[in-house]
């Protein structure tokens, strides 16, 4: 842990100050161990350098899914979608991130961290619940040069940080539909943000409107996934391994699609015919997978419940980028909003 995360956090609920204590230092003098103080007494402890802010286990337990996900696949070489989809489609380019101070809520395996690093950020506090910290978390950013980066356990619509703090961006990519309430957790993380920085975050569309897509959204999106998230763990990733086979059969894999038994995607071309029959394997895979999983919250919003939302943080629309794009019939892969305060 870097001391300058002191600057940053606080109490997850009272937002007191902490301080450190009974600290153990490493050679490279990053803080190791050792406990981050309130006022009242309570202290929150800091293992392999990563301060824990652990809620109530009912609320680690919701999560372990998502461990168990980003431990077995890891994304970090999923950075070309990344690059084309969620960077291409929300900021233009990666030059939004040279030089800002980030918080990647929800960072998973810790790949999204990586690339924002490796595009010039100043600074990333990566905020994850799972037991991802303590493994590919690890993997995929330890053994780089990287050291201007921190990681807390805690989550993320209860973060440890301090009010208006955050002057670069606060992203949520991807993630919020799998917190307790979706506009809670845009609330609290929005809170982070210091004039002139931004909150981004996008949400499962919800999508049932006329018969066909009632049908589709609730008989099969919804129904499917019902019965596929009460798999064991390895029968979900022999469904998941299945549909990226069954993916490639002329007209069954497209229908397979359509019908959401499985999801592939836009998958990034390379000109390789080999290469993109890999790719589009692996993301129907672990796209799949994702979608079937048996996470305990998967909320999917319209676009009515997400206007709503924006409108209540940000109700100048001239500081609310990329809505026209967010709100189209069809939107782009991984567009995200954008809210400037």
């Amino acid at each position: 842990m870097n001391r300058e995360l002191l600057d940053y956090l606080c109490e997850p609920v009272t937002k007191n100050e902490l301080k450190l204590v009974d600290e153990n230092i490493g050679e490279d003098g990053q803080v190791t161990g050792g406990f981050l103080e309130s006022p009242s007494g309570k202290r929150y402890p800091i293992i392999n350098g990563i301060p824990r802010f652990l809620p109530e286990q009912d609320l680690v337990r919701s999560v372990k899914s998502f461990g168990d996900e980003w431990n077995y696949f890891n994304f970090i070489d999923f950075k070309a979608n990344w690059l084309e989809h969620t960077v291409a489609h929300t900021f233009g380019s990666t030059d939004v991130f040279k030089d800002a101070i980030i918080v990647d809520a929800g960072g998973g395996s810790g790949s999204q961290t990586l690339w924002m690093l490796e595009s010039g950020a100043k600074y990333v506090i990566m905020l994850e619940l799972s037991d991802s910290v303590d493994d590919v978390v690890q993997r995929n950013l330890g053994p780089t040069k990287f050291r201007n980066y921190d990681v807390v356990q805690c989550s993320i619509d209860q973060p440890p940080i301090k009010d208006n703090c955050i002057d670069g961006i606060v992203i949520c990519h991807n993630v919020i539909q799998h917190t307790p309430s979706v506009e809670n957790t845009a609330e609290e993380l929005y809170r982070l943000v210091a004039p002139g920085g931004e909150f981004v975050f996008n949400c499962y569309p919800r999508n049932d409107e006329g018969l066909k897509n009632w049908i589709r959204f609730h008989v099969f999106n919804v129904g499917i996934r019902r019965v596929v998230s009460r798999f064991p763990f390895t029968a979900r990733v022999l469904y998941s391994k299945s549909m990226g086979i069954l993916r490639f059969v002329p007209i069954l894999g497209f229908f397979l699609e359509k019908l959401h038994f499985c999801v592939t995607g836009i998958v990034p071309r390379t000109g390789s015919l080999w290469t993109d029959v890999r790719r589009k394997y692996r993301a129907t895979v672990v796209n799949t997978f994702d979608a079937m999983g048996s996470h305990k919250y998967q909320h999917h919003k319209s676009n009515d419940e997400i206007r709503a939302l924006v409108n209540r943080l940000q109700p100048n629309s001239e500081k609310v980028m990329n809505t026209r794009e967010y709100f189209a019939k069809y939107r782009p892969v991984q567009c995200a909003l954008r809210l400037f305060k």
